[in-house]
């Protein structure tokens, strides 16, 4: 069976994996969606996902929603349920954190390390 097959936390993890969890993480979007799933213990509605992707003050382009949710649809919501981090109910139009212990623990501190650097000001302001 290839390396890269297995899901990321197994005991088979491989530095193959683990390149593929430091790619998910670098969309906004899915570190987004991956911290709204951790922060819930109940699968979410794809539509609440959807929200928290779109700032509240974007309201007004409809279009830009539409877009968004096709992206969680269609991208990002598959390649999260690939690496075996969430499980993806298309047909309920939900998602859940699955990720195993281990991965979790690595998700946490990478997720924290991310969102630190977002929030520092830039060098070239």
């Amino acid at each position: 069976m290839d390396e890269d097959r297995h899901a990321i936390g197994d005991r088979r993890t491989t530095k193959g994996q683990l390149t593929l969890l430091y790619k998910l993480l670098a969309d906004h979007r899915r570190r987004v969606l991956l911290q709204c799933l951790r922060d819930t213990e109940a699968p979410m509605p794809i539509s609440a996902l959807v929200t928290e992707l779109t700032p509240s003050d974007d309201r007004e382009s409809s279009e830009r929603d539409v877009e968004a949710e096709i992206a969680v649809h269609h991208i990002h919501l598959p390649k999260l349920a690939d690496a075996g981090v969430i499980e993806y109910d298309q047909s309920a139009q939900q998602a859940a954190y699955t990720a195993p212990p281990q991965v979790d623990a690595l998700l946490e501190d990478m997720l924290v390390t991310v969102s630190t650097v977002e929030q520092e000001p830039s060098l070239q302001e």
